[in-house]
């Protein structure tokens, strides 16, 4: 895939950057990171040929890992964990499980009649989904699912292309709607998406790009890192709107959400982040080594970002901006939270507020005692201008209580009286 060079995106976001905190490299083997994660202590990173790695020290070194099986030695595209268990996607080697937090592993692929490519695993409930790539001759592409228990993967759902290539990503939100990103749209299209468990699955595409590369779910809502910039859907992916106009040229390779902070590694200017939903930007790249390299993973542990290179260059950390943002890099614009109306009320009233720009935003009700009662939004992305909310207050008591609104690093707070 051709990378842009953005050389004039880079000077404009550096020059509107502030003073950097320092990449320090991380002592690693030397390869590709796919994907991170974490399990109690342990700091994993999936690698494109050397297999697993291994951090239990916080992320200040990772070594390669001796898993003593042939399959996790392809390419490990994606990490998903569930308390003590981690399940592996690896192309060319399926799916591989570790029940004891990543001591020990074992090939969890019966049920697949060949040799599966699985670019991504996700698990929902009781069920494990991987997305599986085709090749020529090897198990046919589509979303196969089995129980967390035991392997016995079987096809889910009707409508997923049989022989589609290029699948980079598997996401699904809470309510169970999925999303898989394809490299290369064409007819084809560049997502698939299945809006009930994968039961029955549907070609949708982000218009305009070639290819979806990352994805990233906050609540119902569905970021799309693509070869053309950032896009968020609210709608289960019927509609797309591009967002952070300064990366619209930019192939955006890995997306994390983070306390309400959107990080993202773009090809030609590193790592940025942004605090309002992806409306401004800043830039985190400092000294990362990124000239004749892109960053393919970041990830965040214990204070730290750390970002995963594609060539020689490793991994790298640097400490975590305390409020999302780059040091001194202030969130532009203000938040409004409005008086509940009406007040008192019983059973409902409507919460209104007003953002200056575009933020993902959380809304959620607590009582007296600082007890949360009620979430009404969570981490959805909001527009600029009037927003409303209705609450409803089935089931509870008489009383004062409190709603807060959180946008970015900004937070403001109401009350409201519920008469009975």
């Amino acid at each position: 895939m051709q990378r842009n060079s953005l050389s004039i995106l880079i000077g404009a976001l550096l020059a509107a950057s502030v003073a950097q905190a320092q990449w320090q490299p991380v002592p690693a083997p030397s390869d590709r990171v796919f994907t991170f994660a974490l399990s109690g202590t342990r700091l994993f990173a999936g690698s494109e040929d050397s297999g697993l790695w291994l951090s239990t020290n916080g992320g200040a070194s990772f070594q390669a890992y001796p898993t003593g099986l042939p399959e996790m030695g392809y390419d490990i595209r994606a990490l998903e964990v569930r308390q003590d268990t981690i399940w592996a996607a690896m192309l060319g080697g399926g799916v591989c499980r570790s029940v004891d937090g990543g001591t020990t592993w074992a090939s969890f692929n019966q049920g697949f009649e060949t040799q599966a490519f699985a670019a991504g695993v996700a698990v929902l409930g009781d069920t494990v989904y991987a997305a599986i790539e085709w090749a020529p001759g090897l198990q046919p592409s589509g979303v196969y699912k089995t129980a967390v228990q035991q392997a016995n993967w079987q096809r889910s759902g009707t409508g997923f292309p049989t022989g589609l290539a290029g699948i980079t990503a598997l996401a699904a939100t809470e309510s169970g709607v999925m999303f898989v990103g394809v490299a290369v749209g064409g007819s084809g299209g560049n997502l698939q998406v299945s809006l009930d468990r994968g039961a029955t699955w549907q070609k949708r595409s982000v218009a305009g790009v070639q290819g979806v590369l990352s994805l990233a779910v906050a609540g119902e809502t569905i970021y799309a890192g693509t070869t053309s910039g950032l896009y968020v859907s609210l709608d289960s992916a019927r509609t797309w709107q591009s967002v952070g106009t300064e990366l619209q040229n930019g192939v955006v390779d890995d997306l994390l959400l983070f306390n309400e902070t959107l990080y993202a590694a773009v090809d030609g200017v590193g790592v940025v982040a942004s605090a309002n939903g992806g409306a401004s930007w800043n830039v985190l790249t400092g000294n990362l080594p990124i000239s004749g390299d892109f960053v393919s993973a970041i990830f965040i542990h214990q204070g730290r970002l750390f970002a995963g290179l594609s060539a020689s260059h490793g991994v790298w950390s640097r400490p975590l901006p305390a409020t999302g943002v780059d040091e001194g890099g202030q969130m532009p614009g203000t938040i409004t939270l409005l008086r509940n109306y009406p007040n008192p009320f019983n059973p409902a009233t409507t919460i209104s507020f007003q953002l200056a720009q575009p933020a993902v935003v959380t809304l959620k009700v607590y009582n007296l005692l600082g007890r949360e009662v009620a979430t009404l939004v969570n981490r959805e992305l909001k527009p600029a201008g009037s927003n409303a909310v209705v609450f409803e207050a089935r089931g509870l008591a008489s009383g004062l209580y409190f709603y807060r609104l959180t946008a970015g690093s900004q937070t403001k707070t109401q009350r409201m009286v519920l008469a009975r």
